[in-house]
Parts: C-alpha cells; sequence; structure tokens
C-alpha cells in the first residue's frame, strides 16, 4: 500500500495480525476462477500488490501458480506475511518484500523473479487496496513486471449488506448503512470513496493524459465484474424460492462482526479521532452492534457481506 494510507502502513506486526483475523481467512474461489478464466496464460509468476498479510499469495498457491512475491509498504504486515510463509511451507515458493505499490516492478528480484528487473510476472493481483495508490505511476510500474500478454486483476469489495433471508434485514441495513454514510463520512479519504462507490470512478490507465500508461494496457481487453451489487445476491434463488447466497456471504456472531468491521480504515481514524471512546461502550462499532442487536432480537447471528467488483486488463 501507498503512504496514502498511511493507517495500514504503520502496522506493526501484531496490528497485521489482528487484521488478518478480522478479515475473512481467504477470498472467494469464484473470484479466483473469474480471473483465471480471463487470464488464460502461463501461471509460473504471480506478483501481488498491497499484499498486506499475503492472503492472496496464499489462495493462489495453493493449486494455480508457481510461485510468488507479494509486496507492500508496511513493514508490520511484511514480517507476518514471512511468518506464514514459514509456517505453511512455502518459503521456498514466495517472496516477500517491502516495497510501495508505486514501484512493484522493483520486488521482482531475487529467487521467485529469477533475478530480472521485470517483464516476467504472468498476473498482477491487487486485493483490496487499489484505491490507495499512486494509479499512475502504479500502473506504470505494474506494466514493467507484467510480460506481454499478462493480466492485471484488481477487486473491492464494499460496503457491507445484510442477506435478505436474515430476519429484519431492512431494518439491520439501515442501521449499517447509517454508521457508513452519516457517522464515519468525515473518516473517509478519496481511496475510501473510490472503494465505496465499487471502484465505479477508480481512474484507469486510459482516463488520465499518460501516454506511456495509455499504450501500455490494452482497453479493449477491459472487463469489469460485479456480484451482490448494492445488497441484490447476484446468485439464483434457492431450490425454495430463497434469496441465493452472497459471494463473500459469512454467517457471524456479533463479536465477529465487530472484528470485522474494526479492520475498516475508516473506523480506525475515527478511533484514533476519539482516543477517549474507543473499545468503549461509546465506541462507533459498539454502538451500531448494540444498534442491530436491539432490533434483532433472539438471533445471535446474522449473514453479511460486501458487494464486490472485480477489474481486469491485459498489458499489450
Amino acid at each position: 500500500m501507498s503512504g496514502q494510507e498511511a493507517v495500514f502502513q504503520a502496522f506493526t506486526a501484531e496490528q497485521a495480525a489482528n487484521y488478518a483475523i478480522g478479515r475473512a481467512n481467504s477470498y472467494p474461489e469464484i473470484l479466483y476462477q473469474s480471473i483465471l478464466s480471463y487470464h488464460q496464460g502461463p501461471r509460473d509468476l504471480l506478483l501481488d500488490v498491497g499484499t498486506g498479510p499475503g492472503m492472496v499469495v496464499w489462495d493462489l498457491l495453493k493449486q494455480h501458480f508457481r510461485s510468488a512475491i507479494g509486496c507492500d509498504a508496511s513493514p508490520g504486515m511484511i514480517a507476518h506475511a514471512k511468518q506464514d510463509a514459514e509456517k505453511f511451507g512455502l518459503a521456498g515458493r514466495t517472496t516477500f518484500t517491502v516495497t510501495g505499490a508505486e514501484d512493484c516492478a522493483a520486488a521482482v528480484s531475487g529467487p521467485a523473479g529469477s533475478g530480472s528487473s521485470g517483464g516476467v510476472v504472468d498476473l498482477v493481483t491487487v486485493g483490496t487496496a487499489a484505491h490507495w495508490f499512486d494509479l499512475p505511476a502504479f500502473y506504470r510500474s505494474a506494466a514493467q513486471a507484467l510480460r506481454s500478454g499478462g493480466t492485471l486483476a484488481m477487486w473491492i469489495p464494499s460496503s457491507s449488506y445484510v442477506h435478505p433471508s436474515v430476519p429484519h434485514a431492512r431494518e439491520i441495513q439501515a442501521v449499517m448503512s447509517d454508521l457508513e454514510d452519516t457517522v464515519l463520512r468525515p473518516y473517509y479519504q478519496k481511496g475510501s470513496l473510490y472503494a465505496r462507490h465499487g471502484y465505479d470512478d477508480l481512474p484507469l490507465p486510459w482516463d488520465g493524459a499518460d501516454g506511456e500508461a495509455v499504450a501500455t494496457f490494452d482497453k479493449a481487453s477491459f472487463k469489469r465484474v460485479q456480484w451482490d451489487r448494492e445488497g441484490l445476491p447476484s446468485a439464483p434463488p434457492l431450490p425454495d424460492g430463497s434469496p441465493g447466497p452472497f459471494l463473500f456471504g459469512r454467517e457471524m456472531t456479533f463479536k465477529q462482526a465487530e472484528k470485522a468491521l474494526s479492520t475498516s480504515s475508516s473506523v480506525i481514524r475515527w478511533r484514533e479521532a476519539h482516543p477517549d471512546k474507543a473499545g468503549t461502550e461509546e465506541d462507533v462499532v459498539k454502538i451500531m452492534i448494540k444498534r442491530v442487536r436491539d432490533i434483532a432480537g433472539d438471533i445471535d447471528r446474522i449473514t453479511i457481506a460486501p458487494s464486490c467488483t472485480l477489474l481486469l486488463m491485459w498489458k499489450a
């Protein structure tokens, strides 16, 4: 992640571990299958930019790629990823470096990159991070790292939605939307809004006056894939007629929901601005959870998930 998002860049290894716990353990397989179906190329080397604790690397090394490089501007995130590489027995197939997105091509060196300075990566992935980058600089560096015909895949889970099958879903959704749209709005940065809008207005390589970027990525190859937009399940209804599942659907206890919401950068900034209230009964997330509990009654678990947007393009 770039210096534009100091919240995550300054994470310690302990904070990175808590971040990994708060987020889902992996992204849905259908997301990766959508990327790989589009990619249609070699699966030798992956470069995951803004890798955080390495979630995408672990997911794609399971059965899809031979080796991977993960880079992130946060030393704490990279330290956690390296620890997990040893724990998972994948240290020999991975390289993790403290490198910003805008210089990600520099991460393509050492064993995984075969000592090359770039142009050897088959797939560049960016999960839940591109909105923090200096995008023109990132696109130039990603293009340098990618081989001709290689794929750039960027995705964002945006906002949180209650599954329509949950009792009192509309009332609970109103409380959650109030948190995002009203309470936390003053703590959004520009990147937060790109994410909130599902990358609808995220600048793409051909949107600016950067001739090099325009010439490097193939606009005709661009593809946008969306799931569960505005909380409407993309999956078909179940046999009994009830709504189909969310892509990121996850049944959570209220405590788990609180942990997940606590990884949001806007929540972190709110807590930094209100240290006397953070973690207390006046904490912005705890207040929301209490309101939801009051509506939910006897329900002790709810299914919530973000919508998801995936952007795909090839290097010419």
